[in-house]
């Protein structure tokens, strides 16, 4: 659980209600925040993700790019248990010097493997921040637009990886089904290619006219 935050969020509640006073005058001045005011809303982000086309576009292109750094690593590492293999039939058969070029030719095949596997979650994490920061930070501002629009003073997150933020609320205070639509209706809208061959819709014929009825 995220104790820090809310340890945060408490004190910033407590600042809001002016449990921690100010005296001086112009504080004083200044209209309070009464906890009848507060008005506290959360979103599940993992539920919107979930439900949002262009998420499930966007992980889909996430796993087709992890899937080609396996295939990378996997067709290295299918060379080295080739050329591994072969030595070991064949070191009868070598000279000192071949043997010694055949094992600097393994071991370098290995260090390669073993680099293509550090670099994979560096390059998995770029990844997801090229094509998953652009929709979080869209969510970002929707979240705002709808915490303005309903007058909410704070909103929550109602799952972090550090665990549950919300333990408990009323279903009412959940506001992701709002920025769920209003985050669909902003997604670009995907042109159909024309139809052609059997699919394409026959042309409605044109009604014969009286002169060409006459000619008949």
């Amino acid at each position: 659980m995220n104790y820090r935050f809310l340890s945060t969020l408490a004190l910033v509640i407590c600042m809001y209600t002016g449990v921690k006073a100010n005296h001086s005058p112009k504080a004083m001045e200044k209209p309070q925040v009464t906890p009848s005011s507060l008005k506290i809303g959360y979103v599940d982000v993992g539920y919107i993700l979930d439900n949002l086309p262009e998420a499930k576009k966007n992980s889909t292109e996430i796993q087709s790019f992890e899937k080609q750094l396996n295939n990378q690593i996997k067709t290295k590492f299918d060379e080295y248990q080739v050329k591994t293999e072969a030595f070991q039939q064949q070191v009868d058969t070598l000279t000192e010097a071949q043997k010694k070029q055949k094992i600097i030719e393994i071991q370098d095949l290995g260090r390669v493997i073993q680099g293509l596997e550090d670099r994979k979650p560096a390059q998995m994490a770029e990844k997801y921040k090229a094509v998953m920061q652009p929709l979080h930070d869209k969510m970002q501002e929707v979240i705002k637009e709808v915490a303005e629009k309903h007058a909410y003073t704070f909103v929550l997150n109602k799952n972090t990886d550090a665990g549950p933020v919300v333990l408990f609320a009323q279903k009412s205070l959940d506001l992701s089904e709002l920025v769920l639509e209003k985050l669909k209706a902003m997604a670009p809208k995907e042109v159909q290619p024309p139809l052609v061959g059997s699919k394409a819709p026959f042309p409605a014929k044109a009604a014969p006219t009286k002169k060409s009825v006459k000619n008949k």
